[in-house]
This record gives structure tokens, sequence and C-alpha cells, in this order.
């Protein structure tokens, strides 16, 4: 052989070496188990929120407001096509109901969405799944929290979405809306 052959056989019995020294080693251990949160801040409190717990994050709409003696029941806001029921995440949470209107919507819940209400969105975090704790029963004091994540300096509590949309389906069972037959 001769010409542009023979520079590649050095290229080719390299690549080969490190085909077989790929075999010849331990694998690699896999990487940790992450779970992706999104950071947000209720009533001043950092919080975080499970991304694989949502079906969307969209900005506030116009949210039309319902007679209702729920005080988390912030009205309805047409979203994506369709009516979806909005509730204050700081009512759910127990810090009572805030006059201040809230410019983030984080949507949760199938086949009918329910949108949950906060103020502040901090960013996205991605922390290994090893990170996240059950609440001490100081910091579960606060309804629909049951695990706790540190970042850095950090600790913030993670919302229990599934237990939020139970508590709310609940209350929309106990509140006995009948039907006539």
């Amino acid at each position: 052989m001769t010409g542009p052959s023979l520079a590649l056989d050095p290229h080719v019995a390299e690549l080969r070496r490190a085909f077989d020294r790929a075999f010849g080693e331990p694998p690699a251990a896999a990487a940790p188990e992450t779970e992706d949160l999104l950071a947000i801040r209720i009533a001043g409190d950092p919080y975080a929120l499970k991304v694989r717990e949502l079906t969307g994050l969209v900005p506030s709409r116009k949210i039309v407001p319902l007679p209702s003696g729920r005080p988390t029941l912030l009205g309805i806001a047409g979203i994506r096509g369709r009516l979806v029921s909005v509730h204050g995440l700081a009512a759910l949470l127990g810090y009572g109901a805030s006059a201040a209107p809230a410019p983030w919507l984080a949507l949760c819940g199938q086949p009918e969405p329910v949108a949950l209400a906060f103020e502040q969105l901090e960013g996205f975090l991605r922390v290994k799944r090893s990170d996240l704790y059950a609440a001490e029963p100081a910091d579960a004091a606060r309804r629909h929290v049951s695990e706790i994540v540190r970042v850095g300096e950090l600790s913030r509590r993670v919302v229990d979405t599934r237990s939020t949309l139970a508590a709310l389906d609940a209350v929309a069972g106990a509140s006995g809306s009948t039907k006539e037959q």
C-alpha cells in the first residue's frame, strides 16, 4: 500500500488499542440518579417542585374569580385551550390566602390539570436523588411537604404535588356536588 492508507494505520491501531482497553477496565460506575426540580419561593420561603410531577409551567393568565368557600381556589384560567382551576400554593401550604397576584402557574394532574399559583420562580435545579431526604417533623409542619433538599447552604422544602391534588380532590368530594336523579 502507498499514500494515504499508510498514514491511517497508526490511527487505526490506536483505535483498536483503545477498544481493547475499554474491555479490560472495570465498568464505570453508573451515573447517580438525579431529580429535576424547579426552585421557587412561597411567601419568601425556599421551596421546590419536582419537574416529573408537573405537566407544564406557564406565566399567570387572567384568572376569573369564582364564588367558593374554598380559600385555596383563586378561580379559573384558560390554558392550552382548556379551563383550568387555579389554586394558591401559599394557601395550600398553610400560609393563608395571598392578595398579591401570583405570576406563575405550575400545571399538574391528569386528565384534568390543576394550576398551582406561586409568586417567584428562581430557576431549575438538578440534584442527586440521594440529596433528597425525608422532612423532619418541624419541616413537615407545612402541609404537603414530605422531603427536603439541600442545595449549597440553602435547604428547600419539596412540595408533594400528588398530596396537594389528593387534598383538593378530597375537598371537592366533601363539598358535595350532587346530581339530580
